[in-house]
Order: structure tokens, then C-alpha cells, then sequence
């Protein structure tokens, strides 16, 4: 079984209800951090946004497998449909404890 790493970007405002809704998913566990996000879609930004070049995001990362991830994109996508939230997937090639 393949194991992905999706990563989700959201903004801040909306990232409490989202690792929420998550923690009740019961998923072994995800990681949230703050972020910048650049983008040329000025239409998504505030003024003051703009003048910064720049965005305030909370990034969430989990690593599951495959078919699991496909499955919490669906979910995902159904709960937090009106939410700014971008993903992406990427394969693992290796994971563990040190």
C-alpha cells in the first residue's frame, strides 16, 4: 500500500474548524504550521494583502495511505466546500522514527 503526504492550505480563520473536524476523523495524527502564501489571483487577497504580496495560510500535513487520502479529499471537499482551501499530494518514499 502506498503512502501519500497531502497537504492542505487554508486560511487561518478557517483552520480551527477544519483541524477539528479532523481530530473526530480519527487519523494517527496531522501537522499544522503557519505559512505565506504568493499568489498572481489578487482577486482572493485584501487590499493590505496585496500591498504585501503576501498571505497569511495555516498548512495541515498528514501522511496516509493512498486510498485513505482520496477518501478525506471527498470528505473534505463535501464539509468544507465554500472554504479557501488548496491541496496538494505527494508519494513517500519512506517514513518513520528515528
Amino acid at each position: 500500500m502506498s503512502e501519500v503526504l497531502l497537504t492542505l492550505s487554508t486560511r487561518p480563520a478557517q483552520a480551527e474548524a477544519i483541524t477539528d473536524w479532523l481530530l473526530e476523523e480519527n487519523l494517527p495524527g496531522f501537522t499544522s504550521w503557519q505559512a505565506w502564501g504568493h499568489s498572481n489571483r489578487n482577486e482572493q487577497l485584501t487590499l493590505a494583502e496585496q500591498i504585501q504580496g503576501k498571505q497569511k495560510r495555516t498548512m495541515i500535513g498528514m501522511h496516509l495511505p493512498q486510498e485513505q487520502a482520496a477518501g478525506m479529499l471527498a470528505k473534505l471537499r463535501e464539509q468544507f466546500a465554500h472554504y479557501d482551501v488548496h491541496y496538494w499530494l505527494q508519494p513517500l518514499m519512506d517514513f518513520g522514527r528515528l
